[in-house]
């Protein structure tokens, strides 16, 4: 693929980027379907937000993902939410169509056919852990899974209990926990998302659950994906849980941002096939 005058631009925004492997996947999808696109990461910093997201504008860019720390905060900068948007206040994908940028949650999606795609019994209490953006498309993938109670656990309670206030009128039974509780609530959960980076590498060794917290045959999502197998999916297969790694809400979220940008489908053997050979030249896999 050769980039000239012609070449339409997507990217990533957020701080840091560095790990992301949204470049790979992208580009590879460009060039396997023959479009004139290339995806870049750009790092961010919160105090430049503004002036980028007015920046990209001018630019007539196709459009971009938001990742960590701009979610909820990039909300502010855009003319459309579409109801993803609206429900999880968050964003992690945006359309830039006759000058106006659109802020999609294509997170929403990866987590519920993560969910749905894996064997594991979806219903009883879930429990996420984490309250950040993520969180907040955890939550509405689980509503929409029609699992309609969810404990969120954070370690700064405040955060898990503003998620509580947006959430509780969406009939759903939701209560928020400080980190020291998460065991209590871990073992009589059947689901539980880690939505942290807790495991992520380079901290890899690290987990918010031993074998001992995790439910026999409950399911595990953690949606880390460098390691795929983080400690905390190690520790889900000792006790007998079903597990998913971070890989496959990643693949399926950039698909449907995919699908927002170009109104293709993305192929996903080669998005899987990419993605596992940047994990495992980065020593991830």
């Amino acid at each position: 693929m050769e980039i000239d005058s012609e070449t339409k631009l997507c990217c990533l925004i957020g701080h840091p980027v560095k790990h992301s492997i949204s470049p790979q996947l992208h580009n590879s999808a460009f060039k396997h379907l023959g479009l004139n696109m290339v995806y870049l990461a750009f790092d961010v910093k919160s105090e430049h937000l503004s002036r980028v997201v007015k920046g990209l504008r001018p630019l007539n860019i196709v459009g971009f993902n938001v990742t960590i720390p701009h979610k909820v905060s990039i909300i502010k900068f855009l003319d459309i939410l579409d109801s993803t948007a609206r429900e999880t206040k968050a964003v992690n994908t945006v359309v830039l169509k006759n000058n106006r940028l659109t802020g999609y949650n294509t997170d929403v999606e990866g987590i519920k056919r993560s969910l749905l795609d894996s064997k594991g019994i979806l219903d009883g209490r879930a429990l996420i852990i984490g309250a950040g953006g993520a969180a907040r498309a955890a939550v509405v993938a689980l509503k929409n899974l029609g699992i309609d109670e969810i404990v969120i656990a954070n370690r700064r309670i405040w955060k898990a209990a503003a998620l509580v206030r947006i959430f509780k009128k969406n009939d759903l039974e939701v209560k928020s926990v400080g980190l020291p509780e998460v065991r209590r609530y871990s073992r009589t959960s059947s689901i539980i998302i880690n939505a942290t980076p807790v495991g992520m590498w380079p901290h890899q060794d690290e987990t918010p659950l031993s074998s001992k917290d995790i439910p026999r045959n409950s399911t595990v999502l953690d949606l880390v994906y460098n390691p795929l197998k983080t400690k905390l999916l190690e520790e889900a297969e000792k006790a007998g849980a079903e597990t998913i790694n971070g890989l496959k809400p990643l693949i399926e979220q950039a698909s449907k941002a995919f699908e927002l940008w170009t109104g293709l489908h993305p192929p996903k053997d080669v998005l899987w096939r990419v993605a596992e050979e940047a994990l495992t030249k980065w020593g991830m896999k």
